[in-house]
C-alpha cells in the first residue's frame, strides 16, 4: 500500500453474529397491552416491544467472548476464580492507572460499599446531578448532596458542549459554608444522566482537583460512562483532538483518588461493577466490606469483564460507532421536535414541556407521550431518570430514548425517529394520565396511571 492511499471501512468494529426474531404487534394488541400495564410502558411484556429504548444498561449486545465466558466460567474460590480476578485487576490498573480495584456485583454494590468507607455523618458531598443511587447512597449514611453543577445544565437548547461542569463559584461558596472538615468528598458525574447525558471537560475536571487539593478534600468519580465522556472531550474540548480515548480515560482518571463504576453501560456486561482506589488501606477495608455485604460478582462475570475491557479498549472505533448511532437517531430529530442540545452519547433527551406545551403537568406528560409512542409503533421510551430538586423547581420533565449498544440497526432508529415525528405531528391527540393509587402498593413500585377524565 503505498503512502497516501485511503484506507476504506472498518467504521463498524463488530458483525452480528446472533439474531433475535421481533413478533409484529396490532395497535389493538398494542393498546390492550398499555390497558393492562396501567398505562406504563415499563410494565409492558418484553415479547410486545418491538424496540426498547427504556434503558441501555445490562441489555447491549455482549460478544460471543463474553457470552462464552459467563457460560463457561470456573466456580467460585477456584483456581479459575483467582486467575480472573488477577487478569481484570492488571488490565483495569493499565487501563485506568488506579493501583488497587475491587471488582463487585454491580455499580450500586460499589457505591455503597464506597459510601460506607468514605461519606461521614452530618458532612456534605458536592457533585454534578448526580445518580439516584448515588445520591441515596450519600443520604443513607446521613450525610446531604449538594449541587454544584453549571447553570448551563438547565438550559436545555444551548450548544454549551461540557454542561456537566461544576461551577466552580458554587462548589467554592458550599465548602466555606460547611467548611472544608464537614465536606466527605466532592463526588463528579462522568457524562451526566439526569441533565441529558452531557459531559465534564477535563479543563474543568483540573480544576476542581486543584481545589479539592488546596482544601484537602478527596475527589471521586462515578465512571460508569467515562468512554461516552472521553469521546466527547476528544472531539469538542480544545487541544485533545489528538489524543487517544484510552490516553483521556488515564488522564480523567488521574484527577480523581477513586472511582465507583457500573460496567452495565460502557462495557456492555449484565453484571458488574468496580471500586477503584490509589492506597492499600482503603483497599483492605473495602474488601472487609464487601465481604459483610456479600456484593462479590461470580467468576464467570470476572471473566466477561476482563475480556470486555480487552475488546472495547483494543477497538479504536467502538466508542465512535456507540455514540455516533446515538447522533444519528439525534440529527433526525433536531431541529423538528424539542430535543436536548447538544447530542448525547448514550441516548436521545426529549423535553416533554416543550412537546406537549398545552398538557398541564399534573396529567404526566412525559408518561402520556411514551404511551402514545407504543401505541403508535411498539417502541418502549419511557420517563427520564428522577431528577434533582432544582430541575424540579424549573418545572423540567424529560423523556429518553436510551439506545443499547450494538443492539440495533440504522432502521430501528429511523422507524424510532418517524415514532416520534409522527408523536409530534399529532400531539394534540395524546391524551394526559391521572395517577392510580392503590391499596398496599409500595411508593417505589412502578406508578399506574389512566387516561384522565375517563
Amino acid at each position: 500500500m503505498k503512502d497516501g492511499d485511503k484506507d476504506i471501512g472498518f467504521s463498524v468494529p463488530y458483525d452480528i453474529a446472533v439474531a433475535r426474531t421481533l413478533r409484529r404487534t396490532s395497535r389493538q394488541e398494542r393498546e390492550a397491552a398499555l390497558e393492562q400495564a396501567c398505562y406504563n410502558t415499563e410494565l409492558i411484556p418484553q415479547d410486545l416491544v418491538y424496540v426498547d429504548l427504556q434503558t441501555d444498561s445490562a441489555i447491549s449486545a455482549p460478544s460471543i467472548s463474553q457470552i462464552a465466558a459467563l457460560i463457561g466460567g470456573a466456580a467460585p474460590d477456584t483456581a479459575g476464580d483467582r486467575t480472573s480476578v488477577t487478569l481484570l485487576t492488571q488490565r483495569f490498573q493499565e487501563i485506568f492507572g488506579f493501583p488497587f480495584v475491587l471488582p463487585c456485583a454491580q455499580g450500586r454494590a460499589a457505591e455503597r460499599i464506597w459510601a460506607k468507607l468514605n461519606v461521614r455523618e452530618g458532612t456534605v458531598v458536592p457533585g454534578n446531578m448526580l445518580f439516584p443511587s448515588t445520591r441515596y447512597h450519600i443520604k443513607s449514611n446521613r450525610a446531604k448532596v449538594v449541587d454544584v453543577i453549571s447553570e448551563n445544565a438547565y438550559d436545555l437548547f444551548s450548544d454549551e458542549p461540557f454542561k456537566g461542569d461544576l461551577d466552580l463559584a458554587k462548589l467554592e461558596k458550599s465548602v466555606q459554608e460547611h467548611g472544608a472538615e464537614k465536606v466527605s468528598c466532592i463526588y463528579v458525574e462522568l457524562a451526566v444522566n439526569s441533565c441529558g447525558g452531557h459531559p465534564v471537560s477535563l479543563a474543568n475536571l483540573g480544576e476542581v482537583r486543584s481545589f479539592a487539593q488546596a482544601k484537602k478534600i478527596p475527589l471521586f468519580l462515578d465512571a460508569c460512562r467515562i468512554l461516552e465522556n472521553s469521546y466527547f472531550i476528544q472531539q469538542r474540548e480544545p487541544g485533545r483532538q489528538k489524543l487517544s480515548i484510552a490516553e483521556i480515560v488515564r488522564e480523567t482518571c488521574s484527577l480523581a483518588d477513586g472511582l465507583t463504576m457500573s460496567a452495565l453501560k460502557d462495557l456492555l456486561v449484565p453484571i458488574g461493577g468496580f471500586i477503584g482506589m490509589r492506597d492499600e488501606k482503603s483497599y483492605q477495608r473495602a474488601s472487609f466490606q464487601q465481604l459483610l455485604d456479600g456484593g462479590q460478582p461470580p467468576a464467570g462475570a470476572l471473566a466477561s469483564l476482563s475480556l470486555s475491557l480487552g475488546e472495547i479498549f483494543s477497538s479504536p472505533t467502538y466508542v465512535r460507532s456507540r455514540v455516533e448511532q446515538v447522533n444519528s437517531l439525534w440529527r433526525k430529530l433536531s431541529g423538528a421536535v424539542p430535543v436536548l442540545r447538544p447530542a448525547a452519547g448514550h441516548g436521545v433527551f426529549v423535553d416533554a414541556k416543550s412537546f406537549l406545551s398545552a398538557m398541564p403537568p399534573e396529567r404526566h406528560r412525559a408518561e402520556a407521550l411514551a404511551a402514545f409512542i407504543y401505541a403508535a409503533s411498539g417502541i418502549r421510551v419511557t420517563k427520564g431518570p428522577p431528577l434533582t430538586r432544582h430541575q424540579l423547581e424549573r418545572g423540567m420533565e424529560l423523556l429518553r430514548l436510551a439506545v443499547p449498544a450494538r443492539r440495533y440497526l440504522e432502521g430501528h432508529m429511523d422507524d424510532v425517529a418517524e415514532a416520534v415525528l409522527y408523536a409530534y405531528a399529532h400531539r394534540d391527540e395524546i391524551r394526559g394520565l391521572e395517577r392510580l393509587e392503590k391499596p398496599g402498593r409500595s411508593k417505589y413500585d412502578p406508578p399506574l396511571f389512566a387516561p384522565a377524565g375517563r
